[in-house]
């Protein structure tokens, strides 16, 4: 008997030499719960110089709770690497039980069914320590981090050429060249020159034409199609850039621009979201590419990209119009009120009104009423020998008036615009109210700009009805 337990003892001491104590108490608690001692130890059996990763999943069926551990295992390196793998790489684990990217392999597998059916499924993985380190440390991180987005934006851009996103797949490409520019840790099919002849190669198929116009309303519908070889399809969800000049309140030109997105034809109808639009010009469609061409331009310079930049222009196409006033003609009536609310018989708002719309094209003339509610100023309208077929209606009246310290007048002013169509008495459009102030150094001077500026107001709303 003393012989046996001291045989005992030189094996448990034997034992606990060859063992570490992790291994030992992984060793330990593998008896106690019939887990392999590798999920408590992640190194046991992976080999020298090797380092365990350790997956598991717990399901209703053995073949999800097996693809749930793979899951972990992946979840786990994404940790370690400081980006998400991706779909790619849960394949080529969960098939063929290696990352041949990261010489990871799955060394053993365990099946635990529990008292409620359920299956756990428990994964081994081996991967080099050496290798590890180097790959997480914080410069490679941030080295595959990179390559990961490229990736990424290359791939979902290779899907968007499939699904008919021509002009997506571009964004993306052109992202990705600026993303790795200059990085010589870049794959060369991920690379500025690779890149820059994929890209150019598909702007090149791409074309944008009418299909169809109408001058007089300043409205057209384009398509932007790549070309094939027998047959054009239609590109949607791309992003064109319309470019036209419109006028302020104060009739100051300036470029203005809307972005409007094709559909799943490949067409888009241009309709000026700006009433400001002038009447008589050109719009100018363009692939909305700008922003990224210019990211690139700033880092790898004009002269690099100057083809592409060529190639992009000759892809516009133009509209010219010359828009006419579908309503027809239009009688101007401003009724000037002053503090105390009385009609001061003044037409020079009319007049100012009427000379801008004539400006811009229409068939204008003022007309003096005798009345000053709008109703009474329509029936008198159509009482008279006047043949317009619209009629502006502007009620404004000075609400304030005062001095500053400084010698400086200010004049508050408040109004109201309606616009009828004059044959059928129709309220074509009525504003709510509208305010403005000026300031002058003479304060009939400032009552008269504050008129102006409610009048101007009042001439940039009726233009979103009267077109």
């Amino acid at each position: 008997m003393a012989r046996r337990i001291l045989l005992s003892s030189l094996c448990l001491i034997l034992l606990l030499a060859l063992c570490s104590c992790s291994t030992f108490s992984a060793i330990v608690k593998s008896n106690m719960t019939g887990l392999p001692s590798w999920y408590y130890d992640t190194d046991i059996g992976v080999g020298k110089g090797n380092t365990g990763i350790v997956g598991e999943g717990t399901a209703s069926s053995q073949r999800q709770a097996e693809l749930l551990a793979y899951t972990d295992v992946i979840s786990q390196l994404s940790g370690l690497v400081g980006f998400e793998l991706g779909q790619e790489e849960y394949r080529e684990l969960s098939v063929l039980g290696t990352l041949s990217d990261y010489n990871l392999t799955v060394t053993d597998t365990f099946l635990m069914i529990g008292q409620d059916g359920s299956y756990s499924f428990y994964v081994q993985a081996a991967i080099n320590k050496e290798l590890l380190e180097r790959i997480t440390s914080e410069e490679n991180k941030k080295k595959a981090q990179i390559v990961n987005e490229i990736e990424g934006l290359v791939l979902q851009g290779d899907e968007y050429v499939k699904a008919g996103q021509e002009t997506k797949a571009a964004e993306n490409y052109l992202k990705a060249m600026a993303l790795g520019y200059s990085l010589d840790y870049i794959d060369k099919e991920y690379s500025f020159d690779e890149l820059l002849e994929v890209v150019t190669d598909l702007l090149e198929s791409l074309s944008l034409s009418f299909v169809s116009v109408r001058p007089d309303l300043g409205t057209c519908t384009i398509a932007l199609q790549r070309k094939g070889t027998f047959v054009s399809s239609a590109v949607s969800s791309a992003e064109v850039l319309a470019t036209y000049t419109a006028v302020d309140t104060r009739d100051v030109s300036y470029q203005d621009h809307f972005v409007y997105v094709t559909d799943s034809e490949g067409h888009l109808a241009f309709n000026p979201i700006n009433r400001s639009l002038v009447r008589s010009g050109a719009v100018t469609f363009s692939l909305n590419l700008g922003d990224e061409l210019e990211n690139l331009e700033a880092l790898a310079g004009s002269e690099a990209l100057s083809g592409l930049r060529k190639l992009l222009e000759s892809k516009k196409l133009v509209f010219s119009y010359d828009k006419v006033y579908a309503l027809g003609s239009i009688a101007v009536a401003v009724i000037e009120h002053d503090e105390l609310g009385y009609v001061t018989g003044v037409n020079t708002v009319s007049d100012y009104i009427t000379a801008k719309l004539s400006a811009d094209g229409a068939d204008a003339e003022s007309f003096y009423p005798e009345l000053d509610d709008e109703m009474d100023i329509l029936y008198e309208f159509n009482h008279s020998d006047r043949t317009e077929d619209c009629l502006l209606v502007i009620r404004m009246g000075l609400t304030g008036q005062i001095e500053s310290r400084s010698g400086v007048y200010c004049a508050s002013a408040e109004g109201l615009a309606s616009f009828f169509d004059a044959d059928t008495e129709v309220l074509l459009y009525q504003s709510d109210v509208i305010r403005s102030n000026a300031f002058s150094e003479n304060a009939d001077q400032a009552v008269a700009d504050a008129f102006k500026k409610l009048a101007d107001i009042a001439y940039t709303l009726i233009k979103a009805v009267y077109v």
